[in-house]
């Protein structure tokens, strides 16, 4: 198995100047507009510029490094990722760490601005609720990648060059913000690059089964089931495709290639590089573990996503994940309705209840086997199936990372690899320390 980190990194110094004045719709922002030239019209411009900056039109570089550090998948292209060692002069570390940054800077001039204006307006609420959105995932990226990150909120001296606030404080930040999109935002209505009051909500119950908070994950993940604005869908790939009107894909992001190529997007870290004479995305070098593949049903849907091919650089035919279409706008899941189903579960197992009523819902819109809450002896029994499932139903979506924490199943794997526990988390990177000499590095890691 691999190791890759999903690019996510927070620090806070270029990313101070960004909050302050630049380009709105540029992820290297120029001065098309400003802070002082937001207005009711061009708002909405704001919030796109902060997918795009989220992006970079190139996500695919970073989103799924963090699921191949884990167990789901093995590479042989990402070594220091694979190894759980990556250095901090690792190019793509500075993408993972500036990205987020880059997005909390627009949704910073959105909040600031919205909050100038009377109250009332549905349009300035709207995107007001989405830039709350952005800002919560994005500092979610930034702890799960950093731990303790510096939080902006624009309009800072970037001269002040600020310490990194504990991550408890930026998890408080998360936590408000997600809230606040939640009471802005409308009910999700099928459109999924569009903020919805369920995305927030299932965005916060994702935070709350994190930190143990598992009453409150389990009250929200079922507000947002019972909110009857969202179904499981018979047709699993439509949800990922970037065109769809899927009925369960809630909230994701997509981008334009700028070569008018297929082969970008999520897979080109994971695709198989040809198949059968024909060009495909990826390398074929970070490929599925097969231990994975062999847990599903053979009439579970999921099972078709897969494909079965000689790897690029090694002898031995491997599986890669198909779930992900080749197209020439990719598109980036962020939160799914399915999740909802699994947070219920497990929140109630944590809370010492079997119930399969809400993994059996998943299951059966899979086409794979139900069970009875009989079938284990205990809660453990339970939550380790509910993690098989997790893995089954989310692979290659950056969940993983968190999931072999929370489920206790990290140190150990740090350790096999010859790694300490602190490389749970990745390294800030070494450009950033020129930026702002107040920061710190994550322990075990040079500068």
């Amino acid at each position: 198995m691999n190791k890759k980190y999903i690019l996510h990194i927070a620090v806070a110094g270029s990313m101070l100047f960004a909050s302050c004045s630049k380009n709105l719709d540029d992820v290297q922002p120029n001065t098309q507009v400003t802070f002082d030239q937001i207005n009711r019209s061009n708002l909405p411009l704001v919030i796109n510029g902060a997918k795009l900056a989220l992006t970079n039109n190139a996500l695919y570089q970073i989103y799924g490094l963090q699921d191949v550090m884990g167990d789901d998948f093995q590479s042989i292209s990402y070594v220091t990722y694979e190894g759980n060692n990556v250095p901090s002069t690792d190019n793509s570390l500075t993408f993972a760490y500036r990205q987020p940054y880059q997005c909390i800077a627009n949704a910073n001039m959105a909040i600031n601005f919205a909050a100038q204006q009377p109250a009332g307006d549905s349009l300035i609420t709207v995107n007001l609720g989405e830039a709350y959105l952005l800002r919560g995932y994005s500092y979610m990226l930034l702890t799960e990648m950093f731990g303790d990150v510096v939080i902006i909120k624009g309009g800072e001296n970037p001269k002040d060059h600020p310490v990194r606030n504990p991550v408890g404080e930026v998890r408080q930040l998360i936590e408000a913000d997600l809230k606040a999109a939640s009471t802005q935002l409308p009910d999700y209505n099928g459109k999924s690059l569009n903020g919805s009051k369920q995305a927030a909500q299932l965005l916060l119950a994702r935070l709350y089964l994190n930190l143990g908070r598992n009453d409150e994950a389990l009250a929200l993940a079922n507000v947002v089931i019972s909110s009857n604005r969202l179904t499981l869908q018979s047709n699993f790939g439509d949800i990922f495709k970037s065109g769809t009107t899927s009925p369960e894909a809630l909230y994701r992001v997509n981008e334009m290639s700028t070569v008018g190529s297929a082969l970008y997007g999520i897979p080109a870290l994971f695709g198989p590089g040809k198949y059968a004479g024909a060009v495909r995305a990826g390398s074929g070098n970070t490929w599925v573990d097969s231990t994975l593949l062999k847990t599903y049903d053979a009439s579970d849907i999921r099972r078709a996503f897969f494909l079965k091919n000689k790897g690029g650089s090694i002898l031995d035919s491997v599986y890669f994940v198909t779930k992900f279409p080749e197209e020439t706008t990719p598109s980036y899941p962020i939160c799914r309705y399915s999740e909802a189903f699994l947070i219920v579960a497990e929140a109630n197992a944590r809370k010492g209840v079997i119930d399969v009523t809400a993994y059996n819902q998943l299951r059966a819109a899979r086409k794979a086997s139900l069970r009875n809450n009989s079938d284990f002896a205990n809660t453990a029994a339970f939550l380790a199936e509910i993690e098989m499932e997790r893995r089954r139903e989310f692979v290659g979506e950056r969940l993983r990372w968190s999931d072999m924490q929370r489920f206790g199943k990290m140190n150990a794997w740090l350790q096999s690899f010859g790694q300490p526990a602190s490389h749970v988390l990745l390294p800030i990177p070494t450009h950033e320390f020129a930026l702002n000499p107040n920061l710190t590095q994550n322990a075990d890691y040079s500068k």
